[in-house]
């Protein structure tokens, strides 16, 4: 009996927080993992594959998916984690240094198509479907924060990609999420009580279908369990 070939999964920012928590929830379930970081050196988990990525610079984002495929294979499932936020100085959201806004800009949107791109390009090449896109969300596409001036343009940008990808593309080729963690009453987590756990099983889950809209949000219960809302 043939053994199944592991899945591959590739996540794009890997912080401590969620990147890490999601690498280590897919790797539990057999998966096998790399992360893309600018400091190969900060992902410093067992079993993991640390790759390079500038995120603004997309060159790198096309290397590295080449390097994912030559060391682990083509990924299934792509995350793309990544985020840039200057806050405004006083309060004033247009007192935000324009070439501030661009570089933000370039991380939460440019990165974002540059890794749609070349995911969506290279499991058609290879005839890997269904692949999962899944962005890490937050509600200020639909809920403006006047601290969120360079996190917000960008992040709408990136719910209109993933809404155009589940709208213009067969769900059985590709399938399309912008998840997003929210309060019991819909609104923004402030930044103490995101959780990486509650991220991972949420994505855990999108993989295996549990939701079938691209805009997802959730909630965390206390022992980090989520929740779709």
């Amino acid at each position: 009996m043939a053994v199944p070939e592991q899945k591959v999964i590739f996540i794009l920012g890997g912080g401590p927080r969620i990147g890490h928590a999601v690498a280590k929830k897919f790797l539990s379930q057999g998966y096998k993992v790399a992360i893309g970081r600018r400091n190969t050196e900060k992902t410093e988990l067992d079993g993991v594959l640390p790759v390079y990525v500038d995120v603004t610079q997309p060159e790198t984002i096309e290397e590295a998916f080449r390097e994912v495929e030559s060391k682990l294979g083509v990924p299934s499932t792509v995350v793309y984690n990544a985020a840039a936020l200057t806050f405004p100085p006083d309060n004033d959201p247009f007192g935000v240094d324009p070439a501030d806004f661009s570089r933000d800009l370039a991380i939460n949107v440019d990165g974002a198509y540059a890794a749609l791109h070349h995911a969506t390009r290279l499991a058609r090449r290879r005839n890997v479907s269904p692949l999962a896109f899944i962005a890490t969300g937050n509600v200020t596409p639909f809920k403006a924060h006047p601290l969120a001036v360079t996190l917000g343009p960008g992040k709408s940008a990136l719910a209109h990609l993933i809404s155009l990808g589940t709208s213009a593309y067969d769900a059985k080729e590709f399938r399309f999420y912008f998840a997003s963690q929210v309060t019991d009453d819909g609104g923004p987590v402030p930044y103490p009580e995101v959780s990486g756990e509650a991220h991972g099983e949420a994505y855990w889950r999108l993989v295996n279908g549990e939701r079938a809209e691209w805009d997802v949000r959730f909630t965390a219960a206390p022992d980090s369990s989520p929740k779709f809302a």
